[in-house]
């Protein structure tokens, strides 16, 4: 009994604790909201863009790759929300505490460094979500209607949109755990936003690959983050397709966490091999 109560207790204020990064994950996104519009903002003009750029390319054609116009047209507005929802980047601020040497008080607490960092993201994340969700829904439905929506559809792209999220916070922290051996933080930031947006299917719907470069694509987790959750939505991906993609994002977010433990320990080590 006694035992119980010592493995109970320390669990429940752990849970507490990170229960409690959550809400400042979540202020921190209210207090600092000119960060986040600013960045939805350009996400936004960069929808519009490719918006009116495929509308003039489905002007001469009426299907490329599978597509149509309807379909391209819900694509866009599904994967502008996924961008805004994953908007979250600390790389640049883990990177300021590095060089500061704050690093250290982050460590030294009794929480897991990754942990401290997913439920603060989360927090962030459920404002820009709750945001988001409201804009893009609202222009969605004035755009297409409810015509295409399917309510085991939009239950499958939920769960694919947070694992999703699980994707790109493992992407980001190995990424951020890259700042311990470089000064140019700034540059790793950069290459990690190219390859997301890129390979994510953010900018081109991945069916629009090349054979070759789309075949390496699928096997790289990038597709999990937007492509998996729009084509969830939009109805390329079958019921049956859909749910062995969702099982590949929980593969991928495994091996991910996996790495990033592996990795962490390593880097982890470089303050000590310095003394801090």
């Amino acid at each position: 009994m006694i035992k119980k109560e010592m493995w109970r207790n320390p669990c429940r204020k752990n849970i507490k604790k990170y229960l409690a990064y959550i809400r400042c994950g979540f202020l921190e996104g209210c207090a600092y909201r000119s960060t986040f519009i600013t960045g939805m903002l350009a996400n936004f003009i960069q929808a519009i863009v490719l918006y009116y750029v495929w509308k003039s390319i489905f002007a001469y054609q009426d299907v490329v790759n599978g597509y149509t116009w309807e379909i391209m047209r819900q694509y866009v507005f599904v994967a502008f929300l996924c961008n805004s929802v994953f908007s979250m980047g600390f790389e640049m601020s883990i990177a300021e505490r590095i060089v500061k040497g704050d690093i250290i008080l982050d460590l030294l607490k009794p929480l897991s460094y990754r942990g401290m960092l997913f439920f603060r993201m989360l927090g962030t994340a459920g404002m820009e979500f709750a945001v988001t969700f409201l804009l893009v829904g609202s222009i969605y439905l004035t755009v297409n209607g409810v015509r295409y929506l399917n309510g085991i559809r939009i239950l499958l792209f939920l769960t694919a949109l947070l694992l999703g999220m699980g994707i790109k916070f493992c992407i980001q922290y190995i990424f951020s755990l890259m700042c311990f051996y470089t000064d140019n933080s700034y540059g790793v930031t950069k290459a990690r936003e190219i390859l997301t947006n890129f390979f994510s299917g953010a900018l081109i719907p991945l069916a629009m690959f090349p054979d070759m470069l789309r075949r390496i694509v699928d096997y790289l987790p990038f597709r999990g983050i937007i492509y998996t959750p729009c084509c969830i939505f939009i109805g390329t991906f079958s019921i049956h397709d859909s749910v062995l993609n969702i099982l590949m994002q929980a593969a991928w977010i495994l091996l991910l966490s996996l790495f990033g433990t592996l990795l962490g320990k390593k880097a982890f080590g470089v303050i000590s091999m310095y003394g801090g």
